[in-house]
């Protein structure tokens, strides 16, 4: 929370990742909260969530069948794309996965 309330800029995630944080919240914290977070960030100025356009899921197939020496899954590979496709070099987050891709993460 910290992180967030001292960033000025906005945020770009896509309907993937709101999802899964959606089921990751709903599991670890329940459903009210899960749908009282989900509706802050849908709700937030500063959130934008993206469905990726089909270019973009192709570029993303295209990394995940290509890399098969990275245990990337599919979802990262979208973010990755969309990342790339959005001209963004810094991911929210914790997951090895975008550093070992080229972005740099935050908060580290």
């Amino acid at each position: 929370m910290r992180f967030y309330e001292a960033q000025e800029g906005a945020f770009l995630t896509s309907d993937f990742i709101f999802a899964e944080t959606m089921s990751l919240t709903t599991k670890r914290l329940g459903k009210r909260i899960a749908v009282g977070f989900g509706q802050g960030i849908r709700d937030s100025s500063r959130f934008r969530i993206e469905e990726p356009s089909p270019e973009v899921r192709e570029h993303a197939w295209s990394v995940f069948t290509s890399q098969l020496d990275k245990d990337y899954d599919l979802i990262d590979c979208i973010s990755f794309a969309l990342m790339e496709a959005f001209g963004l070099e810094v991911a929210f987050g914790f997951d090895r996965h975008f550093r070992q891709h080229g972005f740099r993460l935050v908060p580290r």
